[in-house]
């Protein structure tokens, strides 16, 4: 057990990481545990020359049984950015004290690029608030880790904006008129919303002919 203590509940979005390389390092690989990896991690790696329509697992156990961690576990491992200088798969394969399992990671890394997006869904606004679907929530969380704004309009004026490559005017517009950065300030939604319609007025008047024209489109 590390100095720094032990978490009473693992966080599945926490990023920091010194606290994720302990959480690697200190994670117990019991054999039934290392049985239901190498099950997922074999048929993940099969998939891409024999697609089949299962695209989920299903993590089921009481509270306290370490569903969380086992899930984020695979996500690090697939993924598997630098933890603490050293790739998370490379971690875990380490403390797994497997070679099959290492193997099935090193194939997966190399022939399947994997952009993992991990969240608990019980603490999000839309779930608790039910004014959004669990699709609708992670498409969301999925665009944010890309780096667009967390609300799907405003992610989508992004997206459209890119592919017509002025984005990057948009943005130097966003910052004339309002003295601060979009990049910033985008999650504010309530704000954001209105802010991007005044932006696209600017860049686009024919169009939009009202300061409020986009965001009432």
């Amino acid at each position: 057990i590390s100095g720094g203590g032990v978490e009473e509940v693992i966080k599945v979005d926490q990023t920091d990481e010194e606290v994720l390389r302990a959480e690697i390092d200190e994670y117990v690989v019991t054999d039934s545990i290392r049985g239901f990896y190498t099950e997922i991690l074999e048929a993940y790696g099969e998939t891409p020359n024999k697609p089949h329509e299962g695209i989920a697992i299903w993590v089921s156990g009481f509270f306290g049984s370490g569903k969380s961690s086992f899930a984020k576990m695979l996500g690090l491992a697939v993924e598997n950015h630098s933890v603490a200088g050293e790739p998370a798969a490379q971690r875990f394969a380490a403390r797994s004290n497997d070679p099959k399992l290492s193997v099935l990671l090193k194939t997966i890394n190399e022939k399947i690029p994997t952009h993992a997006v991990i969240f608990d869904v019980s603490t999000d606004r839309g779930i608790r608030s039910g004014n959004q679907t669990l699709t609708e929530i992670m498409y969301g969380l999925f665009l944010r880790s890309l780096g667009y704004a967390k609300d799907l309009d405003l992610s989508e004026l992004e997206i459209s904006l890119e592919e017509r490559g002025e984005l990057t005017r948009f943005e130097a517009a966003y910052r004339k008129l309002f003295d601060k950065d979009w990049a910033r300030e985008k999650d504010k939604v309530a704000f954001a919303l209105s802010e991007a319609s005044r932006v696209m007025r600017e860049l686009d008047p024919s169009t939009y002919t009202q300061a409020d024209s986009w965001v009432q489109a």
